[in-house]
């Protein structure tokens, strides 16, 4: 098998994520962010109030990798950290409303890429294409045990 054939599903996979990834990255960077920011916006959205631990577990980087994304979104003012009464050692991540709105701009990013992709299918395209794509990463996940 000679790989990187255009006719190559692996190939042709690569390069659909590839181009998802430089339209979010091009997109975030006019927000002045970047994809573990964002992805801690969103996630401070859904969990209000969760503390770094559970943030650095969501992420999956290093502790002090996620204490320099908040230090930036607090500078920006996107978040706030604050020290709950009964636990003076755990700081508590709250949005500002500014995050908020940063967080609505973020998800309209990922609202327009799937816009995009969809307007090349009809919806049995789609309905096809989405049930192949789960199909295909049922039997990629099953590998990974």
């Amino acid at each position: 098998m000679e790989l990187g054939k255009k006719d190559e599903l692996s190939e042709n996979l690569f390069l659909v994520n590839s181009i998802q990834q430089v339209y979010i990255h091009t997109q975030l960077k006019t927000m002045g962010l970047n994809i573990q920011q964002s992805r801690a916006l969103n996630y401070i959205s859904e969990h209000s109030g969760t503390i770094q631990k559970e943030l650095v577990n969501y992420l999956g980087k290093q502790k002090a990798t996620v204490t320099n994304v908040l230090k930036a979104l607090e500078e920006r003012n996107l978040i706030v950290r604050r020290v709950p009464e009964h636990n003076e050692r755990q700081k508590q991540l709250f949005l500002t409303a500014e995050g908020a709105a940063a967080v609505q701009q973020v998800q309209q990013i990922f609202v327009d890429i799937e816009g995009k992709i969809n307007a090349g299918l009809t919806k049995e395209e789609h309905t096809q294409l989405l049930n192949l794509l789960q199909k295909v990463k049922a039997t990629l996940s099953t590998d990974e045990d």
